[in-house]
């Protein structure tokens, strides 16, 4: 199985420098990410202003996700039609909008629409991004491009807890939320001035070959359905094995808790280098799925080898190191291989739909794992994620990726 990059005469479009358009891209990833984990960390204090429950507070979040996750199909085939950079400019200003409304919102119900909103916006930066790191980054540099942006997405996630917290703690928690959306409207309005640095192919008047799929009928073709269903299932190592394993491994072999934490911190941490060096690999490689499969044996075979049996504590935190580091190295190579799915028109609506799967997964992993633990079954959570890590290799074995043109 190959992969084929397409090249700026293809794509219709000129590379620009590397951090010319990879920096203000990768710093809208970030907001989207840390947008996502502002709330939690406000959540006692927003009890106590709203005089509402824990439970309705997490609706907000469910809200949020829910319309980012349904939303992004949809919004792929206006960034295929239109091009990303207004879709991009205008889906991090409504998310800035949406969380400034959140600050000043009067009472809960103000809220409920607002978070849809949100997660309207939030759900544009998947098609816009890979859409904008796909025609103008260096065909031979895009595999780091997708690294970088990964990582800026990481850091979001990891900067907001505590940024949150320590604005909190020196100002009220509705004034705190409006220093990210103050970042977040000088993004938007910086790629809108710039918009021409982003500007990506259209479909937008251009007739359709024959035995072309258009509009969501791409989203038809095996190739992507596959795609999809790789993402929905990554959904399950990921959640089960930082929520649900430590529970697990304590109840069947008595591992302390911090001996857990301890492996998932090395798990994550490996995992960013590995996404970071993941990318040089993606440039170089010929063969992507080749990658992404030796990566998924390894890790699937360390996480049940130490998982599924007591073994002295030092071990856990190594196995998940080395498991973390080769499975970022699969990262960029997997997003090649969504890359080469798509013609240059519709890799809008492409990366939206099989991102979506993550977050059809990650809506339903937790469900699934917290009720096999209710039940007394915890020795079946490790098996349950090798298991995830060798149906994700079926996947890219049984699939010949080629172009969406192709009926």
């Amino acid at each position: 199985m190959t992969t084929v990059a397409a090249t700026p005469a293809a794509s219709g479009t000129r590379s620009l420098g590397f951090a010319r358009v990879l920096a203000p891209v990768s710093v809208a990833h970030f907001c989207s990410h840390f947008f996502q984990f502002i709330l939690p960390p406000l959540f006692p204090a927003m009890k106590a202003h709203y005089g509402v429950s824990f439970t309705e507070l997490g609706l907000l979040v469910a809200i949020f996700y829910g319309f980012s996750g349904v939303s992004q199909a949809v919004v792929g085939v206006v960034v295929d039609r239109y091009g990303a950079a207004r879709v991009l400019s205008g889906g991090l200003a409504l998310l800035a909008v949406s969380f400034a409304g959140v600050a000043l919102a009067p009472s809960y119900s103000w809220l409920l629409p607002l978070m849809a909103l949100a997660g309207l916006g939030n759900s544009i930066f998947h098609p816009c991004d890979y859409s904008i790191m796909s025609a103008r980054i260096e065909p031979n540099r895009v595999g780091r491009a997708f690294s970088f942006h990964a990582l800026a997405g990481t850091a979001g996630y990891a900067a907001a807890p505590l940024t949150m917290l320590a604005l909190a703690t020196v100002m009220p928690w509705n004034v705190a939320i409006l220093a990210p959306v103050l970042l977040a409207a000088l993004t938007a309005l910086y790629i809108a001035v710039r918009r021409g640095d982003f500007v990506t192919p259209t479909s937008s008047g251009k007739p359709a070959a024959q035995g072309e799929r258009t509009g969501l009928g791409v989203l038809l073709h095996t190739p992507v359905i596959a795609a999809f269903v790789f993402f929905a299932l990554g959904a399950l190592p990921a959640i089960g094995l930082t929520a649900f394993l430590p529970s697990a491994l304590l109840a069947q072999f008595e591992t302390p808790l911090t001996v857990t934490a301890a492996a998932i911190t090395a798990q994550m941490t490996c995992n960013a280098v590995g996404v970071l060096l993941g990318g040089w690999l993606a440039d170089r490689a010929g063969r992507h799925d080749q990658v992404v499969i030796v990566g998924f044996l390894i890790a699937g075979a360390l996480i049940y080898a130490v998982t599924t049996q007591p073994v002295p504590a030092v071990l856990l935190p190594i196995a998940f190191g080395i498991a973390g580091f080769v499975t970022g190295l699969t990262g960029p190579s997997r997003d090649m291989i969504i890359r080469a799915i798509a013609t240059p028109e519709t890799r809008g609506r492409i990366f939206g739909f099989v991102y979506s799967g993550y977050d059809l997964g990650s809506a339903l992993v937790p469900l699934v794992l917290a009720a096999i633990l209710d039940r007394g079954n915890a020795g079946w959570i490790a098996p349950m994620i090798a298991a995830s890590y060798l149906a994700m290799i079926a996947v890219v074995m049984a699939v010949r990726y080629g172009s969406v043109s192709k009926p």
